[in-house]
């Protein structure tokens, strides 16, 4: 039986899948303004796949578990970033 491990992929699966999109465009060679199409594109095909993965979990209590500790890791990582300076900011008048 499911239960709500497709749910917990549903609505955990997305954030995960842009904050993974959003980390691996950041250090592109020109820069996350090249990469950023691509990233939203790859971004539908990563929370389709999470949520395909999320049913493998042997319970729900253990997918939305493992799901929301990713999501929690991931912005943890971007939100570091952020406060560090190192990421840049996503527009130019942000900084001012």
């Amino acid at each position: 039986m499911m239960g709500t491990k497709w749910l917990a992929g549903t609505l955990l699966g997305l954030p995960l899948a842009i904050a993974l999109c959003t980390l691996g465009i950041l250090w592109l060679p020109g820069g996350w303004h090249g990469g950023v199409v691509a990233a939203v594109l790859l971004s539908f095909v990563g929370w389709v796949t999470l949520i395909s993965l999320s049913l493998l979990f042997r319970t729900s209590a253990a997918a939305w578990l493992w799901l929301g500790g990713a999501n929690l890791i991931c912005f943890g990582v971007l939100w570091a970033l952020r406060l560090t300076n190192t990421m840049p900011a996503a527009s130019a008048l942000a900084g001012s």
